[in-house]
């Protein structure tokens, strides 16, 4: 009989071993949370909890079911219950504006122009400065944004419904490359933009939403998946799809819509990424609330502050400071002294199976960050290692259609030392503008936190 040993974590001992001939079978194991005491209590804790499991089954089963629709489209003011008066929303956790990002205060003063609160810049530096203009995440509303997140009431927005949950959700229209609102720039273009959006482009679509009915916006997503994009950092195909299932309607009802239409998609490959945004706000608001889930919910940044909110504590947020985009590709000339911190809400994409779960779907993302396809498929076997579960709308071609990883779980995330991986852009910290893109980290503390808050407070009932 031959001997076989079986090695735990040790590598240098299967080397050896495996250089004198032994037949060795190496597992990859590691202390839970690195063998910290006080986090293994906890874990020890969460798993025994009966109550944890069963709200992530249910979690995990309403994010299957969840079906958000496109139902309109419109100025933000006349669809976003509670945006009223001087008030301007923003990605991320509350921040007030003396702590707020320089990305995040140039496009909020740039809206505070646009509705004519103010004469200039300056003015509205002065009036968001002493709070006659006030400032709310856009969680707050039910809303969530890309980068800077700002929507004020003349913003263009997605209206998305989810049927199953009852839940509706709004976003921004992504005004594209450049000047724009989303990457901090404040200039006349970037607000041109946005009356166009709000004036022509938003009405052309609700105009044709009312005609040919909702669209499917998950199921518009899968089709994009098995055309390249992973619906986060790559929205081409996404944009594509939504313009051929609208243009018919819109050419018919909104005709005057469809050439600002054309210009404002014909060069903007991410405009999809707002609608899906919108999408997995809806579909993951309905597991918020789920009495003990410990599924991550959304996860939201400004460029100072990252948070975390669980579903089992519907009504808190955890933070830490925000960090650097990771394995940052920068345009000539920039670098980490010239970064804005991760920034925006779009990070929650990544807890509904797109963005970085669907890396090995996009390829060319991968290369875009100077890796291989291998190295996709690596980002999305890390998002599964802290997944309940797989999704059964978004295959994986590569991979004979497996599902992508679906839910983030602070359970595994504890145990294992890791958190989402976010595929985004990076903003320069100043002047506002996009300089680069990479893979961004959610910091692992916030989650933690969450999770004892979590179970202490089940331990109270």
């Amino acid at each position: 009989m031959s001997l076989r040993i079986a090695t735990a974590g040790l590598d240098l001992m299967a080397e050896a071993l495996h250089a004198q001939g032994a037949e060795v079978v190496a597992v990859d194991w590691r202390p839970p949370a690195g063998g910290d005491p006080d986090a293994v209590r906890l874990l020890t804790a969460a798993w025994a909890d009966d109550r944890i499991e069963a709200g992530n089954r249910e979690a995990v089963a309403r994010l299957q079911a969840a079906r958000p629709m496109l139902v309109g489209a419109g100025r933000a003011g006349d669809l976003i219950p509670g945006l009223e008066g001087r008030l301007v929303l923003h990605a991320g956790p509350p921040v007030e504006w003396e702590r707020m990002s320089g990305p995040q205060r140039r496009a909020a003063r740039a809206a505070v122009v646009m509705e004519g609160w103010a004469g200039d810049l300056e003015a509205a530096d002065a009036a968001l400065a002493a709070g006659t203009v006030a400032l709310a995440p856009c969680h707050s509303l039910g809303a969530a944004g890309a980068m800077t997140g700002i929507i004020s009431p003349s913003v263009a927005v997605w209206v998305v419904r989810d049927e199953e949950r009852a839940v509706t959700a709004w976003s921004p229209f992504c005004d594209g490359p450049g000047e724009a609102f989303w990457l901090g720039v404040d200039s006349p273009e970037s607000i041109r933009r946005q009356r166009v959006m709000a004036e022509m482009i938003a009405p052309g679509f609700d105009a044709a939403l009312r005609a040919r009915g909702p669209v499917d916006v998950l199921a518009l997503c899968a089709q994009a998946l098995a055309m390249g994009d992973d619906c986060h950092m790559r929205h081409q195909a996404a944009t594509m799809l939504l313009v051929r299932e609208v243009l018919p309607a819109m050419a018919e009802h909104a005709p005057e819509a469809v050439l600002p239409t054309a210009q404002m998609t014909a060069g903007n490959g991410h405009f999809a990424l707002t609608l899906t945004i919108a999408a997995c706000r809806a579909a993951l608001q309905g597991i918020v609330g789920i009495p003990g889930c410990s599924l991550v919910a959304f996860i939201s940044r400004n460029g100072t502050d990252a948070a975390v909110k669980i579903a089992g504590l519907p009504d808190r947020w955890f933070t830490a400071p925000a960090p650097l985009v990771g394995d940052p590709l920068y345009r000539p000339g920039f670098s980490d002294a010239d970064a804005a911190g991760d920034i925006g809400d779009s990070a929650l994409v990544e807890c509904a199976g797109l963005g970085a779960a669907a890396s090995a779907c996009s390829p060319s993302v991968a290369a875009f960050l100077g890796g291989s396809l291998q190295d996709a498929i690596d980002r999305t076997d890390l998002m599964a290692s802290i997944a309940p579960a797989r999704s059964e709308r978004f295959g994986i071609p590569v991979l004979d259609g497996l599902g992508t990883p679906l839910g983030v779980d602070a359970r595994l995330c504890v145990e294992l030392g890791r958190t989402p991986l976010i595929n985004t852009g990076i903003l320069h910290r100043t002047d506002g503008g996009q300089i680069g893109a990479g893979v961004a980290q959610a910091p692992l503390e916030p989650v933690r936190d969450a999770l004892a808050a979590l179970v202490g407070a089940l331990g109270d009932t």
